[in-house]
């Protein structure tokens, strides 16, 4: 054994004065040896990582290992350490191993670690677990200790070979007690945001990198399919017929400017194939490299058709004021121009668009307001009916005389909700 040494510190020897490595035969020819020798050699340094191995067509070159020694590494190491040679007794153990058995160095080495008793139960539980792992083959595993406090390791038990060419093994601890807390924590807020977001009356997507990551029941409901299925249909799949072409143009302008839309809102086509009216609200960030979209998705099938139902009842509305001869409008309590008839666009000569939601005094050019305006303010003080006449000049600049009712219109609460103007002429003067 001590002639194998010597070899072993010959060949290191030679390999530390050629950096760039030498081959079998160029290390055989350096100690005087058969070339088989000096081969079995540098298996063994090299399984015990002395020596490192390139290979350069059939030629093999070996050059010297930069290692650390196992004694510098376990004093700095932050894993708990302990070494066993190949029957099994402990070698070597580092400080923090000591500190967490509560054990001197004396009462450690050179014992097998099954005879070893404790009066403390995390250091019962750890040796336990290192024979029980030696001699089952589990070599990792995760290992909780019931202390003072709640720590959990994860042990790993790692086959090696000394510089003599035994086997030996190291078995190291790895305090992960933070990182499982961390993940504690994490699943709890995922099970949170799972239970919000599955209870919620939105649906939730997620996509990371352009792939659905997460989407709740809400979705499958609104849209009829399932997750499976949605995922293999985009926007335009699934939006209704006269709304592809709207929704293409909305992705594709996206698409080439590189920004999302804040929101969306289009009719789709359910598995069913009834129809639902859907709002998308969209929302993108980065996280390190991965791009992230958040879509909240509301069905707005009920207030679409409230909306939709309102519009037909305002068109038609505005089709009987505008069958209605004299000139009318109204205003909100504010002063400010909510409607009027074709007769008052053709009397006063501006279109309402012009006039929409301004006051009298913000009309400009020839706008005769003092005569529209004359007792609105009475009026939004005392609700009523007020009649006046004055003298009022068409577009052709001739002067004639009219007469201005004006009411108030109340809420069904009876709250203020504007006033009413009709125009009757008296004739031109």
């Amino acid at each position: 054994m001590e002639q194998i040494k010597e070899e072993f510190i010959q060949i290191k020897e030679i390999l530390k004065n050629s950096p760039q490595g030498m081959s079998v035969t160029e290390i055989a020819r350096a100690l005087n040896k058969n070339k088989h020798s000096v081969g079995h050699y540098l298996d063994k340094l090299l399984i015990s990582g002395h020596v490192e191995m390139r290979t350069y067509g059939k030629a093999k070159v070996f050059s010297l290992s930069s290692r650390i020694p196992l004694n510098s590494f376990m004093g700095y190491a932050q894993d708990f350490i302990i070494v066993l040679d190949r029957d099994q007794r402990i070698v070597l153990i580092n400080d923090q191993f000591l500190s967490l058995v509560k054990k001197t160095r004396h009462e450690i080495l050179n014992k097998n670690p099954s005879t070893l008793s404790f009066i403390d139960e995390p250091a019962h539980t750890i040796f336990s677990s290192i024979c029980t792992c030696v001699e089952s083959g589990v070599y990792n595993k995760e290992l909780p200790l019931k202390n003072d406090k709640e720590q959990v390791f994860f042990q790993k038990i790692i086959p090696t070979v000394f510089e003599d060419g035994k086997q030996g093994i190291i078995i190291l601890l790895e305090d992960i007690t933070k990182r499982k807390a961390s993940e504690s924590a994490l699943r709890r807020s995922e099970e949170q945001f799972r239970l919000m977001a599955d209870n919620i009356q939105d649906g939730i997507v997620i996509y990371e990198n352009g792939n659905a990551v997460y989407t709740n029941r809400r979705v499958e409901e609104i849209f009829g399919y399932s997750h499976e299925e949605l995922a293999t249909r985009s926007p335009i799949d699934l939006a209704a017929p006269e709304e592809r072409t709207r929704v293409m143009k909305i992705i594709d302008k996206s698409s080439a400017s590189g920004t999302l839309p804040s929101s969306i809102m289009f009719w789709i086509i359910r598995k069913d194939h009834s129809r639902r009216y859907i709002s998308n609200r969209i929302t993108s960030l980065e996280r390190g490299e991965s791009r992230v979209r958040y879509i909240i998705i509301t069905d707005m099938t009920e207030w679409k058709q409230a909306q939709d139902g309102l519009r037909d009842q305002l068109a038609f509305l505005q089709h009987m004021i505008d069958t209605f001869p004299n000139p009318l409008f109204y205003l909100d309590p504010l002063g400010r121009y909510l409607g009027c008839n074709s007769a008052f666009e053709k009397l006063t000569g501006k279109k309402f668009q012009e006039i929409a939601g301004k006051t009298n005094g913000e009309i400009g050019g020839s706008w005769q307001g003092d005569l529209f305006r004359k007792d609105d303010d009475r009026l939004f003080k005392h609700s009523g009916i007020v009649t006046y006449k004055g003298l009022f000049h068409q577009i052709n600049g001739k002067p004639s005389n009219v007469t201005i009712q004006k009411s108030t219109i109340n809420t069904v609460k009876g709250a203020l909700a504007g006033i009413v103007g009709i125009i009757f002429s008296d004739g031109d003067i």
